[in-house]
């Protein structure tokens, strides 16, 4: 009997995504960003809707709306996003850090196939700006070294 209690696999707790954004010490990322981009205001926000457990995002431009959730994937432990646009595309990534910034590696289809990919990365500039980057991504999965865009986005009181 005391065999099987030494052998028996231990049950470990999953860290939740709540622990792993406080361990990546990005908690500024959650709330609502806007930014404006040639006279086109464009919004993101981050907010809980299961507490510690699950973000949704809400991305809006002129021309396109997104929809996503976060959460740790409790079978692979990484933390992942998965989302809707307005324009029919399915979008799937994983989180991670790149160059100490919060990292999203992020490809979407369309109903036909059609695949993109690319990284976003978010930096801190103040405790209400942040530099939104964006990254080439290539066909094998490959993150380009340097951002090919960025923008400033600030931080804003979230709609009701």
């Amino acid at each position: 009997m005391l065999v099987a209690c030494v052998f028996a696999p231990q049950v470990q707790a999953q860290a939740t995504l709540a622990d792993r954004i406080a361990e990546a010490q990005a908690e500024w990322l959650i709330k609502s960003w806007e930014a404006d981009v040639d006279g086109s205001k464009i919004s993101l926000s981050f907010k809980w809707v299961i507490k510690g457990h699950v973000i949704a995002t809400h991305f809006k431009s002129n021309d396109s709306e997104t929809y996503s959730l976060i959460a740790v994937n409790p079978e692979s432990g990484e933390v992942e996003q998965s989302g809707y646009s307005s324009s029919g595309r399915k979008s799937s990534g994983s989180w991670g850090p790149k160059d100490e910034m919060p990292f999203l590696k992020l490809t979407s289809k369309d109903g036909e196939g059609n695949s993109q990919s690319m990284g976003v990365g978010f930096r801190l500039i103040d405790e209400n700006n942040l530099e939104l980057q964006i990254f080439n991504v290539d066909a094998s999965g490959t993150v380009a070294d340097f951002s090919e865009m960025s923008l400033e986005m600030k931080s804003v009181k979230p709609k009701k």
